[in-house]
C-alpha cells in the first residue's frame, strides 16, 4: 500500500466501514499538551454516529482508569500496549497486565534504579510527572516538562536503556524502557477480542488508527486505515513505518479532521 497519501484518497465507501478509531493521544489527540474543547467534543460526536474511539497510548494505566471513567469510551490501551483496561457488561472496569514479567519481584525497583541513574547523568531530562501511576515501564521526559533536549541527548537515553537489558519506544514526549517487549498493536489485539469479541482480521477491516509518533509504527503498518496528523512528518526519519494517510493539520486540529471525516461519512 502506498504510504502518506493525502487524506482525500480515502474514499466515502472505505470510511463507512470503519467502526472503531484506535488514537494516540499526546500531540494526536492533544495540542501541545492541552485537550481543546473541539478535539474533546469530537469523542461524543464519534459515539453519536455509532464510532467508537479507543486510546491506545503511552501513558500510564493511572491516566487509564481516569480516562475509562470520565471519557465517553468503553475501553483503552496504556503503556504503549503493556496494560488493557476495559468496562464490562455490567460496567465495571476491569484491567489486565499484558506481560506477567512485568509483575515479577524485583521488576519495578529495577525501573526506578534505572530512572535514577539516567537523571544523574542526563540533567537536562527527568523521570515523567506520570511514572507514579504506571505499572509496566520507565517513562523518561525530554519532551513535556523537560525542554531542549537534543536528539543526541534522546539517542544516549535510548542506549543506556537497552545497555542496561530494556526494551525501548520513543514516543513525542516520553523515553520508554519495559521488558520484554511490547507495541500498541500487542495491547489492541487482546482488547479488541476480549471486550469486542473481534479477531485481527476483522479488527483490520472495521477499524482505523491515528497517531504522530515513533512508538505509534506497529498499528501504521498493522491497520489499512492508518491516519497520521500533519505533525507527524517532523518524525518520520524515526517511523519505521509511517501511516497510509496523512491529515493536513496538526494534533487535536488533525484528530477532529479525521473524525468529522468519519462522521460525514456514516450520514
Amino acid at each position: 500500500m502506498p504510504r502518506l497519501q493525502p487524506l482525500n484518497a480515502l474514499t466515502t465507501a472505505r470510511l463507512r466501514s470503519v467502526d472503531f478509531l484506535l488514537f494516540d493521544v499526546d500531540e494526536t489527540f492533544t495540542s501541545h499538551g492541552l485537550l481543546t474543547r473541539e478535539a474533546y467534543a469530537s469523542l461524543f460526536d464519534l459515539q453519536r454516529a455509532g464510532v467508537t474511539a479507543i486510546p491506545v497510548t503511552g501513558r500510564p494505566s493511572g491516566w487509564g482508569n481516569v480516562m475509562l471513567s470520565t471519557w465517553p469510551i468503553d475501553a483503552c490501551v496504556t503503556e504503549n500496549g503493556g496494560v488493557i483496561s476495559w468496562k464490562d457488561d455490567q460496567g465495571i472496569a476491569r484491567q489486565r497486565i499484558i506481560h506477567s514479567e512485568h509483575r515479577g519481584p524485583g521488576y519495578l525497583p529495577a525501573l526506578r534504579t534505572l530512572g535514577e541513574n539516567i537523571i544523574a547523568q542526563f540533567s537536562n531530562v527527568r523521570v515523567s510527572a506520570d511514572q507514579p501511576y504506571r505499572l509496566t515501564d520507565l517513562a523518561i521526559d525530554y519532551n513535556e516538562q523537560s525542554t531542549n533536549v537534543a536528539p543526541e541527548t534522546v539517542a544516549a537515553v535510548v542506549r543506556m536503556m537497552q545497555d542496561a537489558g530494556y526494551k525501548t519506544a520513543v514516543s513525542s514526549i516520553h523515553i520508554h524502557a519495559y521488558f520484554p517487549y511490547n507495541e500498541k498493536a500487542d495491547g489492541v489485539y487482546p482488547l479488541m477480542e476480549t471486550k469486542f469479541n473481534l479477531s485481527r482480521d476483522e479488527l483490520h477491516k472495521r477499524a482505523a488508527f491515528i497517531g504522530d509518533s515513533p512508538n505509534d509504527a506497529s498499528l501504521f503498518g498493522a491497520i489499512p486505515i492508518s491516519v497520521g496528523v500533519a505533525n507527524v512528518r517532523e518524525s518520520l526519519d524515526k517511523i519505521s513505518i509511517p501511516p497510509a494517510y496523512v491529515c493536513e493539520n496538526e494534533c487535536g486540529a488533525g484528530f477532529v479532521e479525521f473524525a468529522q471525516k468519519l462522521i460525514a461519512a456514516r450520514q
